[in-house]
């Protein structure tokens, strides 16, 4: 996948660039070996808010959570803010969300540094407008 033609306008580099295009492709062939491989020994994933340090937590996660339940990506958007890579996706799989309707649509944020992932946030990009039940009144 070439994610070029969604970065117009943003100063990416081409180790960002080739990175997340890698981890994109590698999520939708199911590649565990090659997305951990994109990932440095100490990087950090935070997906909705579980946090899964190194190499060992963060394959695992894969394993279980990306490949084992077929996850695809299919990037609506990118752009940069500072050192971050924000990739806006419709995700589908086959995981269990009986009330929820997929796909839904996740932010992916990328930090790269020396050739590797280092932190990757996976957040749901709410587009429904009822405030969080945390944040109403009493």
């Amino acid at each position: 996948m070439n994610l070029t033609s969604l970065c117009s306008g943003i100063r990416s580099s081409a180790d960002e660039l080739a990175l997340v295009t890698e981890f994109v492709r590698a999520t939708k062939a199911g590649e565990l070996e090659t997305l951990a491989a994109l990932f440095a020994a100490d990087a950090q994933v935070n997906d909705q808010l579980r946090n899964f340090w190194g190499h060992a937590e963060i394959r695992s996660w894969l394993e279980w959570e990306i490949v084992g339940e077929k996850v695809e990506l299919n990037v609506l958007g990118i752009r940069k803010h500072y050192d971050v890579v924000i990739v806006n996706a419709e995700i589908r799989g086959d995981f269990e969300t009986p009330r929820i309707p997929q796909p839904m649509v996740f932010d992916l944020y990328f930090t790269v540094h020396e050739s590797r992932i280092v932190r990757l946030l996976i957040l749901l990009a709410r587009t429904d407008t009822p405030e969080p039940e945390i944040r109403r009144s009493l």
